[in-house]
């Protein structure tokens, strides 16, 4: 499916530096269009124009040598743009890139805006708005379980599942079409409005549920949140500096000592996740701390997990008294810790408790049981069949479909009639067709690819 007013749009020869405008090992400069060999025999003279060929060759400039260069070419329809594409590999030097982009910048070709390549794909039919969304996500994501539901995109997963729903929604359509044309024969099989009405109650469960089954991944895509709480001195800095194998906290004797919201970030088991330790939670304090402890309590509403950490050279009834609330208003996502297990010499204790010593860096166990906790209290409370929305802008779309389905279904209940029904219908297949990218102005689509990466 190429886009339909794609004559609208100019085409013209873009190119852009794909890889990341750094030193480093390997640099790449794409170019695709309709002057592509053009350029490319201006840049080397002795080229052998071959499609789908790789070859090596030194690049000069005037007399000035530039670079042993890769040069990979593609000819149209068989490239990832759907246009004539090269990539020049480079040794990865800015300067290198910055002498071959400006001698491109005196050319009559354009650089890539953003997105701008994934543009050309979409236009050639190469893919759907979806698969772009798909190749955005597996770009930026920071998250395994987000990676494998965009590579699953990618392979056009939720561009199925819309194709079944518009095939659904026509034969719908064109049911009621035939009960208008011919009103005389609503009483065959083929016309049944409360059958019709069950199928689109079905749509619209289906349309929920998947909304929320792709929120819960959206969310843990953008980063899993773990809280660190405890009584001040509890050891709470120290722990969060083991975990992140830094001095991120200040780690101090005095009470009180951290008095914000300290946030850093690891990768674990392929999750990102952010370790917020909170100020020590206690009644008394002077102002300044009492500011922190506010903000503590609205981190541990908005977190995934809350790591308790109890002073195991303290009372450990007192401690847990003192957090009774908070045992009690969050206890599905608790997980309770003793802590400086290596300054006593027996713990006698009946609840279920970890026991470490952040000072020796004895966490394996915690880090074993945050694992676990993301594994199955966490990604797996959604089904990999719904989790398909990858993006705000698509659950925003579902959310606007289901809302005009739970309308439609109304209307049937209240008896109107069936040309505004199939009217109401008809408007949800062109936002589906929007989705898709088989409906879309310009604006829409500058909009949407402007928002991609860079090279793109």
């Amino acid at each position: 499916m190429q886009y339909k007013n794609k004559g609208s749009f100019n085409l013209q020869t873009i190119y852009s530096l794909v890889t990341k405008p750094i030193n480093q090992n390997v640099g790449i400069i794409r170019i695709s269009g309709p002057s592509t060999f053009f350029v490319l025999k201006n840049l080397y003279p002795n080229i052998k124009l071959e499609a789908n060929s790789v070859r090596f060759y030194k690049l000069f400039f005037s007399k000035e040598f530039i670079d042993d260069t890769l040069v990979l070419i593609f000819e149209k329809p068989n490239s990832f743009t759907g246009e004539d594409v090269c990539e020049i590999h480079f040794h990865g030097s800015m300067i290198v890139a910055n002498k071959i982009l400006s001698k491109l910048s005196k050319m009559d070709i354009i650089q890539a805006n953003p997105g701008e390549f994934m543009q050309q794909a979409f236009m050639n039919g190469k893919i759907n708005l979806t698969q772009s969304e798909a190749i955005n996500t597996l770009i930026l994501t920071n998250d395994q379980t987000l990676s494998n539901q965009a590579t699953k995109n990618l392979n056009n997963k939720q561009g199925e599942f819309i194709d079944q729903i518009i095939k659904k929604l026509e034969d719908i359509i064109s049911r009621i079409q035939i009960a208008i044309d011919y009103p005389e024969n609503t009483d065959l099989p083929i016309y049944n409005l409360k059958k019709m009405n069950q199928e689109l109650k079905l749509l619209e469960q289906k349309f929920t549920q998947i909304i929320y089954e792709s929120n819960k991944i959206i969310k843990i895509g953008k980063g899993i949140k773990i809280a660190l709480i405890g009584q001040p001195n509890a050891g709470k800095s120290t722990l969060l500096n083991q975990i992140l194998k830094e001095d991120r906290a200040i780690v101090s004797n005095y009470k009180g000592t951290t008095r914000d919201v300290v946030e850093s970030s690891i990768y674990l088991n392929n999750h990102l996740i952010t370790f917020q330790d909170t100020a020590g939670l206690r009644k008394y304090g002077n102002k300044v701390e009492k500011i922190g402890i506010k903000k503590s309590l609205k981190t541990l509403k908005e977190a995934d997990l809350i790591i308790l950490l109890i002073d195991g050279t303290k009372s450990i009834n007192k401690q847990l008294n003192s957090f009774k609330d908070i045992l009690k208003d969050y206890e599905n996502k608790i997980i309770k810790v003793i802590n400086k297990k290596d300054q006593i010499k027996k713990i006698k204790i009946d609840f279920n408790f970890l026991k470490i010593s952040a000072k020796e860096n004895k966490i394996n166990l915690l880090e074993k049981e945050i694992i676990k906790f993301i594994e199955t209290k966490l990604i797996a409370k959604f089904t990999e069949e719904n989790a398909i929305l990858l993006t705000d802008n698509q659950i925003n779309n579902f959310k606007n479909i289901a809302a005009k389905l739970n309308n439609i279904i109304s209307m049937i209940d209240d008896n109107y009639q069936e040309d505004i029904i199939s009217f109401e219908i008809e408007t949800i297949l062109r936002d589906l067709y929007k989705i898709l990218g088989k409906e879309l102005d310009e604006d829409y689509i500058y909009q949407l690819f402007s928002t991609f990466c860079i090279g793109k």
